[in-house]
């Protein structure tokens, strides 16, 4: 300490006080430098992980949706007439039609009971397949990634047995979809500049990455840490290397019957990379500030660390969900412009942040040709709204309206004017369906409607006020003149379900078939499904 006090005794007192000032600097420097970069790398680390929670949250919700979806499909198709009954060519012209609409499948094929694809030219046996053996024991199934015997391509298969009246083995309905269709789902789930969603099978096969390279392919095995911390369900959150064999942190998730893994990860440079330029940026600060005099230094720090202070309050504001979070210019004036900049292009930010969100969340819900809800809001928020009118002890009834002869008008008059039309139906829908009612897209010229405290019969008449509505009100534009006319089918809630697991799943599926029957009926009418709220040996 003696030899530290001589340095400064054979200088000025202005030396003195500046190598004072300097060794004060550098130690407030040292204090501040070394706990804020531990205790931020803490934080940092603290906050991926919680983003990486709820990424992989969210997605794994998105990814279990969509494969319940295309599961739902192959068990509609497994439950018609036309499969139980082995119609093969009506069977065949439903999945054309249903690809007309939805071309994620890349084919819906028919495997006939002893196990073999038939079509006009070829025979192709699966017999072998897990999805036969899980058909045979009368059960859906979701495969991981397996070989196509037709062409060798890696693809991913849904299944679902058909049934005969007695439970008796029909045969399967097998929907395949294809990794380059996969490739395209999981092209939206990448999260920052280096975050990446992977989805594995059971074994630990990379089925498909959200960042995946145009002509890569991704099938192998791995053995990266985290699916080791998957399969043993382990809580550790250290970084490891990742499946690019860069340094990464990660989070997982099982789906339901854990037949597919979806694991998150972002780099550990990403994580850190703020926070080493922030600390970067500070010790240039302090260097600096061993240049200039006390104030200069103290004025300096103030108006650096001041902005940076709002700016991180922000972002934990908006990281709590609010999204319009705007920092106070005021309060910034006198920083330096760049930091200003900064701000402004912040609140910029901020401000564009909670119209896409909002946009997002009415996009969600919303179908964009029509202005009316869509089907997934119907089977979310529909669902929430019917089972409280259940709960009150009141009705409902769902109907199903397709639009007749809807495939001529497109071909006759063009698709703009076919648009036209279905957003005409649907503005006489929402202006006639009253506040007790749902009214949604159901898909292609579909609508639904959820019709609260109404049971069939008042159903049924509302129905036919609607297809004479819309034979009074065609289509109209310019000089053209397009006649409408609706087929309609009518269901009522009934506590035992006869299709799906939820109510609205079978009131909609018998709808459905009252619908069909309106059709095949020769359309422009209105037909009511059979089953009764309670059947006569419930009644005392």
């Amino acid at each position: 300490m003696g030899h530290l006090f001589s340095l400064f005794s054979d200088h000025t007192i202005k030396t003195r006080l500046q190598l004072w000032i300097s060794a004060i600097i550098l130690l407030l420097a040292f204090s501040i430098i070394v706990p804020f970069y531990f205790i931020e790398k803490s934080n940092r680390l603290e906050e991926a992980r919680v983003q990486l929670k709820q990424v992989i949250a969210l997605q794994s919700l998105y990814i279990e949706r969509w494969n319940q979806e295309k599961l739902d499909a192959i068990k509609r198709f497994a439950l018609s007439d036309n499969a139980k009954f082995h119609r093969i060519g009506d069977l065949k012209r439903e999945f054309q039609d249903y690809a007309k609409v939805n071309s994620e499948f890349y084919s819906i094929t028919f495997v006939e009971p002893d196990g073999n694809i038939r079509t006009d030219k070829t025979s192709i046996y699966v017999g072998d397949r897990q999805y036969y053996k899980r058909g045979t024991e009368k059960k859906s199934f979701v495969s991981g990634v397996v070989m196509s015997k037709e062409n060798g391509a890696p693809v991913i298969t849904f299944s679902a047995p058909v049934l005969g009246d007695h439970g008796d083995f029909k045969g399967i309905v097998l929907g395949i979809i294809t990794l380059e269709m996969l490739n395209k789902l999981m092209a939206q789930l990448s999260f920052g500049d280096t975050g990446e969603v992977y989805v594995l099978d059971a074994q630990g096969n990379i089925v498909t990455a959200s960042n995946r390279a145009e002509n890569g392919t991704i099938t192998q095995r791995v053995t990266s840490e985290i699916y080791q911390r998957a399969v043993t369900n382990s809580t550790d959150h250290s970084a490891y290397i990742g499946f690019r064999g860069e340094s990464v942190y990660g989070q997982y998730s099982w789906s339901q019957e854990k037949s597919w893994l979806v694991v998150g990860e972002i780099t550990q440079k990403e994580i850190f990379r703020k926070l080493n330029e922030l600390s970067m940026t500070i010790i240039i600060i302090s260097l600096i500030a061993l240049l200039l005099s006390v104030a200069a230094a103290v004025m300096i720090a103030s108006k650096i660390e001041r902005p940076i202070r709002y700016l991180l309050r922000a972002t934990k504001i908006i990281q709590k969900g609010n999204y319009d979070y705007q920092i106070n210019v005021d309060k910034i004036r006198k920083a330096p412009v760049e930091l200003r900049q900064l701000v402004a292009t912040f609140n910029l930010m901020s401000d564009r942040l909670k119209s896409n969100i909002s946009l997002l969340e009415h996009s969600a819900w919303m179908d964009q040709l029509t202005e009316v809800h869509n089907r997934r809001y119907m089977m979310l928020e529909g669902n929430k709204q019917l089972q409280s009118c259940i709960y009150s002890g009141q009705t409902c009834s769902v109907l199903m309206m397709d639009i007749d002869h809807f495939k001529k008008i497109n071909d006759t008059y063009g698709h703009l004017v076919g648009d036209g039309v279905l957003h005409h139906v649907a503005n006489i829908l929402r202006r006639y369906a009253g506040e007790d009612a749902i009214v949604a897209r159901y898909g292609g010229e579909e609508f639904i409607l959820l019709l609260l405290r109404k049971d069939a019969q008042e159903s049924a008449l509302f129905a036919e006020e609607l297809r004479n509505i819309l034979i009074d009100a065609p289509f109209i534009k310019e000089s053209l003149t397009v006649k409408i006319t609706a087929s309609i089918g009518v269901a009522e809630y009934s506590p035992t379900l006869e299709y799906g697991t939820m109510v609205l799943e079978d009131m909609v599926s018998r709808a459905d078939h009252a619908l069909y029957r309106a059709k095949s009926g020769g359309r422009n009418r209105v037909e009511v499904n059979a089953k009764r709220l309670y059947d006569e040996d419930d009644r005392v």
